[in-house]
């Protein structure tokens, strides 16, 4: 038996017996997702952009949560729980081939953290697949698909079509760059992020919505989500770049009717160039490759919406919050220099073209 770690997670590498011998036809999988799916007990076959998968379920019932227990046989469950408190679905998994429990497959750019396991990577497609199917057929609305962090830990086997043949356990494999001990007082809170979170509780301050939004991607990103992540960042990037336009506008004696012709281009076309080139003269020029993601997140986020388009990829929505999020400091930083120069008078007039 050999023990193996990286910085993100344990894993134990079980003795193969006769794996050299035996011609693997299939890598199996079990874990317990955090919630219990509403469908009785079974076997089912999934399909997904070719690959034939399988899927064995069973309901595992907590015998106490909460501050209850169970007595005797039974089931208690609360209506809409999406944490599994009385009960989750345990599910095995059976994957053509040999996959092998060491391979890396995608290193996210928003988490510092080493490259993702490939085999999680495919169980996870299944198993939300599996899902968006079970939620699909039963209108039970509030399931969701699991993430990386949702499965710490699961077994491996694999299967020559009459054996199993133990492979390995993978233990605290969060994704999210491992876990921390610590034997001593929790680390200072920093004394500014302190000052600012009393000052927002006291005075009752609204949030600003684009960092809030921002916000909400990475989560949605971190939940595997990417449409949602796309959308809620390219909102935030479209609420800073109406004020800016407008407060930019202003300064350049727009008039109201065009600013807001400005506005609705931008979200309708992504049209960033023509908008920016006539509001940033004087001002500092912004990156092009910035713009242009910025440009692309937009396009994306209306087919999202106007298209139905369903599969994002996971890296180009990474690059896409960064970007946003770099454009919003460019933003907030040309706010600020229009605010300086509010006090004096301006001459500055809107280009021609």
């Amino acid at each position: 038996m050999k023990h193996r770690h990286t910085a993100d997670a344990w894993w134990v590498d079980l003795p193969a017996r006769s794996e050299l011998m035996s011609v693997i036809t299939h890598t199996i999988v079990d874990l317990d997702l955090p919630f219990a799916l509403p469908i009785p007990d079974g076997d089912f076959k999934v399909k997904l952009r070719g690959l034939d998968a399988g899927i064995l379920v069973k309901r595992i019932q907590h015998k106490q949560a909460g501050g209850w227990t169970l007595e005797g046989e039974g089931t208690v469950e609360i209506a809409l729980d999406k944490r599994g408190r009385f009960a989750h679905t345990r599910a095995r998994l059976k994957l053509p081939g040999k996959i092998d429990l060491h391979e890396r497959g995608r290193q996210p750019r928003l988490i510092n953290t080493p490259p993702r396991s490939r085999l999680k990577e495919i169980v996870l497609e299944v198993v939300n697949r599996f899902i968006d199917v079970v939620r699909f057929v039963t209108e039970e609305y509030q399931l969701g698909h699991i993430s990386y962090p949702d499965i710490l830990s699961y077994e491996v086997n694999f299967w020559d079509g009459s054996n199993m043949i133990p492979a390995g356990v993978v233990i605290l494999d969060s994704g999210t760059g491992g876990f921390k001990l610590s034997t001593g007082p929790l680390p200072k809170f920093p004394e500014d992020k302190m000052q600012a979170l009393t000052s927002l509780l006291e005075e009752g301050s609204d949030l600003d919505l684009s960092k809030t939004l921002v916000l909400d991607a990475k989560e949605a990103y971190l939940e595997e989500d990417f449409r949602k992540a796309t959308t809620d960042s390219v909102t935030a990037l479209e609420i800073r770049l109406s004020e800016f336009i407008r407060q930019r506008g202003q300064q350049l004696g727009v008039s109201a009717d065009q600013i807001e012709r400005f506005i609705v281009d931008v979200g309708l076309t992504g049209n960033l160039e023509v908008v920016l080139k006539l509001l940033l003269v004087g001002l500092e020029q912004p990156d092009p490759k910035l713009v242009a993601t910025c440009k692309g997140a937009i396009t994306e986020r209306n087919h999202i919406l106007h298209r139905g388009k369903r599969l994002i990829a996971p890296t180009e929505t990474e690059e896409r919050i960064e970007a946003i999020q770099s454009f919003l400091i460019y933003l907030d930083r040309l706010m600020d220099a229009i605010n300086s120069e509010s006090a004096s008078p301006s001459t500055e007039k809107l280009p021609t073209t």
